[in-house]
């Protein structure tokens, strides 16, 4: 009786206009959160149960539905429709093509299932793509259950930004990880619907930019051009929900130029905020800003971070570029810094509620502390590290992070008296920013990723349970909550780049190929690079690829991370991580046909380091460590046998660095950067390796064996000095000065023949944002 057409005629064409999508959206959302808050679930929602009447009011058809429904034409749901007049553990019951991951399953249901299909709903009438659809009613349940559909963006690329992460947190899998609201599902989108004409226009406004902005991104990847669009888009998004209805979040850009964010934090009157930053290439140092200023003020303390700002107004600083510095203390208002404290962790220090002292994550002979106040050690381990401290609200808890050796880092709190230590939830794949309380006390919030994804914001309660806050292109980093919970958090672009100078060309050559390459080898004539893609690019999963150094297209060999090529240049050793039952392990994979063989290291784990291959192509030496030892070398024949340790505990072979002699008779050992020796393969004495200075790592030997290539990361120019291990003489070799703005090299190779090289450096493109009415 309803005079109208259902969405499914409307869009039998294929796509919508995206006002129409976001308006339909929106009064669909609406109608459900009203049928929701009644404690009604519709289960059975599709395009052919949404009606649009000719006054444009979207009607919500078959609310529990409990009979089978035969549909009227082909060109209506092409997937039959399951119910039962009741529900049962077990049944599935829904349209397939629409079902959410729990209904497929046959899990119980909630709200949340709705706004999966509303999800899946939006994705199709906005890209003219089924989200799911497979060739039968099982792969496409099955496609629901495990897979995620093509990015909207590929299909649509003018969707707002704002309505792709719409329709992504929809159609999470996880239903913690959607909307705890279908209210607050309605009102971003209305949102969107309400400014559409706004975000669409700057959509138009990119595509007519001038060229002499346009030249202003560095064309060296396509899809770093791509990503600064989507972020243009984003703000222009951003300045328009500013204006949004209460419950919408609200973003507020507050940096405008070039570079690499570091900490930020809120000063006490919850206006002013301190960050660090390194702008254009310049040494990073600290600005002050206000919410309601596009202006900074940068400070005079050289190579500088905020640390932490107590209630009256006294800064705690980082000094110090590198991963540990100085803590320092100095007045908000401005004025000399005063020198407390070395070997303090980046973000290592937060003040008491009451302003009187400071927690610090410190490192001591090997020893990682927690002390509050400074001096007086809460929590200390050898096995494990302990960083970013944050004070509860009420003062009487810290949260930390803590991680092991292997890189497994959980989220942890103590009382201050060092007592009653306990892990709240683990399982990080990245941990950047500061575990932040909410004013009330009752949740921590982290920025956090799963392997393969970028880190997005979560909340984990004081019982562990985690749910997802918001998640965003790119990635996400918490800085501070305020005291009436406003969010400072960095939004940065970040992609892995290669760079190499290749034997009988003149300029360097970008060797880079998806969005996170990390360097592990290259051949001795400087021809094949062996990488590892760890960043979104891989389809979610660390990849291992190989690629000619002529920008011939790179080779996917298999999952894991990339060790070491072969002599021969047949097989490249690589570390698989533990996943679906099984234990970590190494693996040696073909570069051309043949199967993987996985090597068998029983009682070993910790493989993602270094390693390298001996001359006969046969053997193999690589880090590990026995569980509840620290790591060490081992070496191991491929054909048989077991792993043999060659060096002490607390020696590895440094991630990128070709460890074996010409001669295969010793490997290079790393002590800590500045601090290796050489340990002979059959056994004997170590040699300590001489001349080498403080942060100093080797990566290559020269081709006669007489020298070692080493260089620091820090430091552009990068100089590269040949330096002899025996008697410390060194002569240098090249200075290498990338093109980015970066102020490291943290990875390179050199062909043993000298006249090759690749490095890899990180591109980092960072915003700071201040954000409201996050839930």
């Amino acid at each position: 009786l309803v005079e109208g057409k259902t969405l499914r005629e409307l869009a039998v064409s294929g796509s919508l206009p995206l006002k129409r999508v976001v308006a339909i959206g929106a009064q669909a959302a609406e109608g459900l959160a009203k049928a929701h808050a009644a404690g009604i679930v519709h289960r059975d929602l599709k395009p052919e149960n949404l009606m649009v009447s000719r006054d444009g009011y979207v009607k919500i058809l078959d609310f529990g539905l409990s009979k089978l429904v035969a549909p009227e034409s082909g060109e209506v749901s092409a997937m039959p429709t399951l119910a039962r007049p009741e529900t049962h553990p077990g049944t599935v019951l829904g349209t397939v093509a629409y079902m959410s991951p729990e209904q497929a399953s046959g899990q119980p249901v909630d709200f949340r299932s709705d706004q999966f299909t509303l999800g899946s709903i939006l994705y199709e009438v906005t890209t003219g793509e089924k989200a799911f659809q497979q060739n039968t009613a099982a792969e496409t349940m099955a496609a629901i259950i495990r897979d995620e559909p093509r990015p909207l963006s590929q299909l649509r690329a003018d969707a707002p930004l704002l309505l792709r992460w719409i329709v992504e947190r929809c159609l999470a899998k996880d239903p913690e990880e959607r909307y705890a609201s279908t209210r607050d599902l309605a009102r971003d989108l209305a949102a969107v619907r309400d400014h559409i004409s706004e975000i669409t226009s700057g959509v138009e406004a990119l595509a007519a930019a001038p060229a002499r902005r346009q030249r202003r991104l560095r064309p060296v990847l396509l899809a770093a051009g791509i990503l600064a669009a989507g972020i243009a888009v984003g703000v222009l998004a951003v300045k328009a929900l500013s204006k949004a209805p209460a419950g919408a979040p609200s973003f507020h850009r507050l940096t405008f130029r070039r570079g690499e964010l570091g900490n930020a934090r809120f000063a006490p009157d919850g206006q002013t905020i301190i960050y660090g930053a390194r702008w254009a290439g310049e040494p990073p140092r600290m600005y002050l800003t206000r919410s309601d200023s596009p202006e900074s003020r940068p400070f005079d303390f050289p190579l500088a971070d905020i640390l932490a700002i107590s209630s009256s107004g006294e800064m705690a600083i980082l000094l110090g570029s590198g991963p540990t510095g100085v803590l320092a203390r100095a007045p908000l208002t401005g004025g000399a810094a005063r020198e407390v404290l070395e070997g303090v962790l980046y973000a290592g220090a937060d003040w008491a509620p009451d302003g009187k002292d400071l927690v610090i994550a410190h490192v001591v002979s090997d020893h990682a502390r927690l002390e509050y106040p400074i001096g007086k050690v809460i929590v200390e381990s050898r096995e494990e590290d302990f960083s970013s401290p944050r004070f509860s609200p009420g003062g009487d808890q810290i949260a930390f992070y803590q991680s092991d050796d292997s890189g497994n880092a959980s989220l942890a709190v103590v009382k201050t008296s060092g007592k009653e230590r306990r892990t709240l939830s683990s399982g990080f794949g990245g941990t950047p920013g500061v575990p932040c309380w909410r004013p009330d006390g009752r949740e921590i919030w982290i920025t956090t990723a799963r392997p393969g994804e970028n880190p997005a914001l979560y909340a984990v309660d004081l019982a562990g349970k985690r749910r997802l806050v918001a998640r965003a292109p790119g990635q996400l980093e918490l800085d501070d909550i305020s005291r009436d919970g406003r969010v400072l958090a960095a939004h940065h672009t970040v992609a892995q780049v290669l760079n190499g100078l290749i034997a009988g060309e003149e300029k360097e050559r970008d060797l880079s190929w998806l969005d996170g390459s990390v360097l592990a080898d290259l051949s001795g004539d400087g021809k094949t690079l062996v990488f590892t893609e760890i960043m979104e690019g891989s389809g979610g999963r660390v990849a291992v690829y190989l690629r000619q150094t002529d920008g011939s297209p790179a080779l996917r060999l298999g999952e894991g991370t990339a060790i070491a090529l072969s002599p021969n240049g047949k097989s490249v050793l690589a570390s698989v991580h533990a996943a679906d039952g099984k234990e970590e392990h190494l693996v040696l994979l073909p570069t051309g046909a043949g199967e993987a063989r996985t090597l068998k290291n029983d009682g070993l784990e910790g493989f993602g380091q270094g390693g390298g291959w001996l001359p006969d192509g046969r053997r193999v030496v690589f880090t590990a460590n026995e569980k509840g030892h620290r790591p060490r070398v081992y070496i191991q024949d491929t054909e048989k046998g077991a792993a043999q340790p060659i060096t002490p505990e607390r020696t590895g072979i440094w991630p990128a660095t070709n460890p074996v002699s010409p001669d295969g008779k010793l490997v290079l050992g790393m002590h800590s950067a500045g601090n290796a020796s050489l340990y002979p393969v059959d056994g004997g004495e170590a040699l300590p390796v001489a001349g080498l200075e403080a942060g100093e790592i080797p990566v290559q030997w020269s081709s006669d064996g007489r020298s070692l290539y080493v260089h620091k990361r820090a430091g552009v120019p990068n100089k590269v000095w040949l330096l002899d291990p025996r008697s410390g003489a060194r002569r240098p070799w090249r200075d290498i000065s990338p093109s980015e703005s970066v102020t490291n090299v943290p990875r390179l190779l050199i062909a043993r023949d000298g006249k090759s090289y690749v490095y890899g450096v990180q591109r980092v493109l960072s915003e700071l944002y201040l954000i409201e009415g996050l839930r």
